[in-house]
């Protein structure tokens, strides 16, 4: 686990980076229904800020894409490993 704050400065290019991966064909949903289901009910939408998911009514399930959004942000946000050099 690990913590994605809901700010712009942190949403905005990790949205950025879902819709360039999925545009350029460079990221494939696995072959799981209820994934499919969340990826078929969202949609993305332009505003000053860059893209948006979003859904087109409050029933349609996206929690799928939105987990993968800070997934795919993640892998390519990684913390620097942190070396252990020796005990005071």
């Amino acid at each position: 686990m690990f913590k994605f704050l809901q700010q712009d400065a942190r949403v905005v290019p990790a949205r950025q980076r879902l819709y360039d991966a999925v545009i350029n064909e460079k990221i494939v949903l696995p072959d799981l229904p209820e994934l499919a289901q969340h990826a078929a009910g969202a949609i993305a939408k332009h505003s000053r800020r860059g893209w948006r998911i979003d859904r087109p009514n409050p029933r349609v399930e996206i929690d799928g894409i939105t987990a993968l959004l800070m997934a795919l942000d993640r892998l390519e946000n990684r913390p620097a490993r942190v070396e252990l050099l020796g005990w005071i």
